[in-house]
């Protein structure tokens, strides 16, 4: 088994964060020693342009969403954009992982973020870097920047992955896998978790994220909500966002029994549970946790460009309905509140998808690929070409590692 991972994220929103932290975690289980170190690929310019590349991204999804939805479209529709792109980001962050990874010589990569996976694969074309590399994608749709050649593994949420990835053979590398998510999610039932939450078994309760970051129109959408009355009872989760904690504490005076708000929380898996249908804004990991769980997701005014995206992926397989205003919001919340029998069926079908996916196969798979690969010593992995390392061997596909 691999004795050094090293694994590639970045903190921009928490979902790339929370899947590196979930896979370290079944690491460290399941691979007993095994040193486990996480980089943030946007540090590895310097903390100050890591601050800076936060701060444009959330104002971009915030405050001017259409040119993100652009660079989305591009990106999806172009391959001579996405190429571009992707001969750009290589270098500008494969330079610097270069010396990074030459001085802990690691036996595996694995990359949580897409532009962390952009520089590994210039690593493997330009430095002969021949460490085994692993994309393990968070989220529930697969863009060109995720795909590249010098990868040896790409885990997906979905099965036609390989037409949004436009990488040829790209069926070849991909393997369904888990959703990264912490270690608790689909472990408590409804009324399990209402009752270690203090909650009442009988009200319907509407969980209501944007994730860390607290992005979307939350504050609208929970003001309409609430006005539904009892026994919709909604739970509002802002994240880091202290400025919408505030906004809904402001109306949660006013609807005591009917709205709660929390901030940051560590007990997501809790009120999960606790709830009967997620809303949230379509993107990143929260999906992932609300599917895990299972709950029906109801993806309000998703996010330009991969929000959109995941919702259209998620609603074709039945785990997720849009509503792209209030409106619509208190329509789809009305409706699953008076239609158990829907909740039900969305929920059966987030079982459905989970059946058989956990990360411990996922690891398993990776490991089998691990020796297949030739169980590479990091004293033969050196960065730059100067000790060659044993030959690469192709991906081997699910046949294969169902066989041994």
């Amino acid at each position: 088994m691999p004795k050094r991972v090293v694994i590639v994220s970045a903190g921009m929103g928490e979902g790339h964060n929370a899947a590196a932290s979930a896979l370290s975690d079944t690491i460290q289980d399941c691979w007993p020693g095994c040193v486990v170190e996480r980089l943030d690929t946007m540090e590895l310019r310097g903390a100050r342009f890591a601050r800076a590349a936060r701060w444009a991204y959330g104002f971009q999804l915030s405050a001017v969403p259409w040119s993100y939805a652009v660079f989305y479209d591009l990106l999806s529709r172009s391959d001579g954009f996405a190429s571009a792109m992707k001969r750009i980001l290589g270098p500008f962050f494969g330079h610097q992982l270069s010396g990074v990874l030459e001085a802990k010589k690691p036996d595996l990569v694995i990359s949580t973020y897409p532009f962390g996976s952009a520089a590994l694969d210039w690593l493997r074309s330009k430095r002969a870097m021949d460490t085994p590399t692993v994309t393990y994608i968070p989220a529930f749709h697969v863009h060109p920047l995720w795909a590249y050649q010098g990868i040896d593994m790409h885990f997906v949420m979905y099965d036609s992955a390989p037409a949004d990835a436009r990488m040829p053979d790209f069926g070849r590398s991909m393997r369904l896998g888990a959703a990264p998510v912490q270690a608790g999610f689909g472990t408590f039932d409804r009324a399990e978790a209402r009752s270690v939450l203090g909650l009442p078994q009988e009200d319907f309760y509407v969980l209501v994220t944007g994730g860390a970051w607290g992005l979307g129109d939350i504050g609208a959408g929970v003001e309409a909500l609430v006005e539904l009355g009892p026994p919709v009872h909604v739970l509002a989760v802002c994240g880091k966002n202290v400025g919408l904690r505030a906004e809904l504490s402001r109306i949660a005076s006013t609807h005591p029994r009917q709205l709660d708000v929390y901030g940051y929380v560590s007990t997501m898996p809790q009120l999960m549970a606790a709830a009967d249908v997620v809303v949230t804004n379509g993107a990143g990991v929260t999906v992932l946790e609300a599917l895990r769980t299972p709950r029906p997701v109801v993806a309000f005014a998703p996010l330009a460009g991969h929000g959109t995206a995941s919702t259209a992926e998620m609603v074709r397989r039945n785990l997720a309905v849009e509503a792209r205003d209030v409106p619509k919001l208190v329509e789809e919340v009305r409706r699953l509140w008076t239609r158990p029998d829907l909740v039900k069926t969305m929920e059966q079908a987030g079982e459905r998808w989970v059946e058989g996916r956990t990360l411990r196969r996922s690891l398993s798979e990776i490991e089998a690929f691990y020796l297949e690969y030739g169980g590479i010593s990091p004293l033969n992995n050196v960065v730059g070409g100067s000790r060659p390392g044993p030959a690469r061997r192709p991906a081997i596909d699910r046949t294969e590692v169902a066989r041994r």
